[in-house]
């Protein structure tokens, strides 16, 4: 499936360091880094042929605090890459491309799983993109996740494209203990304060 751009497990921060998808045991993903800029616009142009985000775009996404890009390597270059920028508790999806030779194998479907088990692990309660309205093949693959479409943004891209505004609530998990016992209380655990 060609994926247009959509304005908008663990994650470490490093380049170097890989997680694998909440999603998938089989796809890694890994925190892309300053490094990889060239890559990543060279990956931008071959996927979003039409309408790529400029090199300093991309530079600025790699280089925000709030933003996350995370890519999966493939035999040669990227499969996949996804950029997404935190505001408050909404994550937005920036950007959402796969290889042309590695579509229609679910990696789209993985990445967003990833961003949602990310926006969970983050406290995040809501994603949103947008998505372009002649994107038909991504609106059906937003949908079928679950994402609502809240409207229509005429002339949204620069291009004058327009773009549908969808989000999802994520539902935030709160890790759950199971209740203890009281223990007694004697004068030797209340040394013990790491207990």
């Amino acid at each position: 499936m060609k994926m247009r751009r959509v304005r908008s497990s663990e994650v470490q921060s490093e380049s170097k360091r890989t997680t694998t998808c909440a999603a998938s045991s089989h796809s890694v993903l890994r925190v892309a880094g300053p490094a990889d800029l060239e890559s990543l616009y060279s990956f931008e142009v071959s996927c979003f042929q039409e309408h790529p985000f400029r090199r300093d775009h991309v530079a600025w996404i790699l280089g925000n605090n709030h933003a996350l890009t995370l890519v999966q390597d493939g035999v040669a270059g990227f499969a996949a890459v996804m950029m997404l920028l935190f505001e408050g508790h909404t994550c937005r999806v920036l950007s959402v491309g796969v290889n042309p030779q590695a579509r229609r194998r679910g990696i789209a479907t993985r990445m967003m799983a990833a961003a949602e088990a990310i926006s969970r692990e983050r406290g995040v309660s809501t994603i949103r993109l947008e998505v372009s309205t002649r994107n038909f093949a991504a609106i059906e693959l937003y949908r079928g996740l679950g994402y609502r479409t809240d409207g229509v943004l005429y002339g949204y891209y620069s291009w004058g494209e327009d773009a549908y505004s969808m989000g999802k609530n994520v539902p935030v998990e709160f890790p759950s203990r199971p209740p203890r016992a009281p223990k007694s209380v004697s004068p030797s655990s209340l040394i013990h304060i790491n207990q």
